[in-house]
């Protein structure tokens, strides 16, 4: 079950119809599939759903064994080290791990182990996830309704629910401008593929940028360049500041704020708490030498960050489940100090 297969192989050994192979394929039931020209490989978790069906436990917390292999994407060239070196291609990534958290379908095993940690340190994380979804939805919503020109920071792979730039063009039309901003390179890749260039076909103001969130200076600089500061902007966070020091989200929250005009917006996704996972993911990034981090914080500490910078009017939008537990932190803030906005280029 491991080798890669065509669908004619997966339907053969399935015993189902080659159209039938190719749709469970596409939908990530089998471990193989072939779009077009291009093929695409996908190595299932097949042993671990077995002894999870077996034994009745779940791989990850709100997954049914029954629901399928969790599947990793990868070009089947790169099983062979010839695109990345294969030490690199082995490290956890933070943009794979929290898509498998998010319930996605791009995660390799490597993501999925310390998912499963972090759960396991964290009972509360699975839920607070599945609550993050609605969530972000309506952050995104309130962003996109108020602004034409927004920036998603740290976009990481691409989800295909309600993008910011197809929101954006619906209620903005022609006007809507979107900057997607990352640093991680499968992120990048994915994001331009799927985002920029069908954007750029169609006539959409659609731009991904690769930056550094730790050099605010930098990426202040660079926004200049492809949207219009001199008026309100809206930003968008998802699970990104919960990747930065302290000191670096006050950097990147002061930065944007000297730069951006009054009255731009900023909404914000964050895990609450989940000390337990953050000390799981940190340690293994650490161990790998990764640069990478999970910080844990509580809704008043960011609050006061963003307030000392000069955002103010934070308003709370996270939603709560009945008997969910603690929802994920999810709010909207408004740039409200005039003075410490730069003079337009």
């Amino acid at each position: 079950m491991d080798d890669l297969l065509t669908p004619a192989q997966a339907a053969s050994q399935w015993g189902v119809s080659y159209a039938t192979a190719a749709r469970w394929a596409r939908e990530g039931t089998i471990p193989a599939l072939h779009v077009g020209r291009r093929y695409y490989y996908l190595q299932g978790t097949v042993d671990h759903v077995r002894r999870a069906r077996t034994t009745g436990t779940v791989p990850y917390p709100n997954h049914c064994a029954n629901a399928g292999v969790a599947m990793t994407m990868t070009w089947g060239v790169a099983r062979s080290g010839t695109l990345l070196d294969r030490e690199e291609w082995a490290l956890t990534n933070a943009a794979r791990t929290f898509d498998y958290l998010d319930y996605g379908k791009d995660s390799w095993s490597q993501d999925r182990h310390v998912a499963v940690k972090m759960a396991e340190a964290s009972p509360g994380l699975a839920g607070q996830m599945l609550v993050h979804r609605k969530a972000r939805e309506g952050v995104v919503d309130a962003v996109c309704r108020s602004f034409s020109q927004v920036i998603d920071l740290g976009c990481g792979l691409p989800a295909m629910r309600r993008a910011p730039h197809e929101r954006g063009r619906v209620l903005w039309g022609s006007q809507a401008r979107t900057v997607y901003v990352d640093h991680d390179r499968a992120a990048l890749a994915a994001a331009r593929a799927w985002w920029e260039h069908p954007a750029q076909v169609r006539g959409g103001n659609v731009r991904v940028l690769d930056l550094d969130l730790r050099f605010p200076e930098t990426l202040a600089s660079a926004l200049e360049e492809h949207l219009d500061l001199s008026v309100p902007v809206g930003v968008l966070s998802s699970l990104t500041l919960d990747h930065l020091e302290d000191s670096e989200v006050t950097g990147l929250v002061e930065a944007l704020a000297a730069r951006l005009a009054p009255g731009s917006g900023w909404g914000i996704t964050h895990l609450s708490g989940m000390v337990g996972a953050a000390d799981v993911y940190t340690g293994q990034a650490q161990a790998q030498g990764a640069d990478t981090r999970l910080v844990a914080r509580e809704p008043d500490g960011l609050r006061k960050v963003f307030e000392a910078a000069g955002w103010g009017r934070w308003r709370g939008l996270s939603p709560r489940e009945p008997g969910g537990g603690e929802p994920p932190i999810a709010a909207l803030t408004t740039l409200a100090r005039p003075g410490r906005c730069a003079e337009p280029a």
